[in-house]
């Protein structure tokens, strides 16, 4: 099993994890995780890994649809965890 390996990026704290690139940052005071790859999904046991590797294991994480017209999908292989405010 691979290790999330930091990298230098353009924001955040960035990431590898085999071929799934990974940047961990606060938007509004709550951790926010994108981890993506170049051509084709993120597999779940990659998302589950980069979560328990690199988000705080005491927080609850979540992936959610906003409403459509607040839906943008910039990289189409990206997912994103956000931290859930209690």
């Amino acid at each position: 099993m691979n290790k999330c390996v930091e990298i230098q990026g353009p924001i955040g704290r960035c990431y590898k994890l085999g071929s799934c690139k990974i940047i961990v940052s606060i938007d509004d005071g709550l951790e926010h995780l994108s981890i993506s790859h170049n051509n084709r999904y993120p597999r779940w046991n990659e998302i589950k890994q980069a979560r328990y590797e690199l988000l705080d294991k005491e927080k609850n994480y979540a992936m959610y649809f906003p409403p459509e017209k607040d839906y943008c999908n910039v990289h189409e292989n990206c997912f994103h965890l956000f931290e859930v405010r209690e």
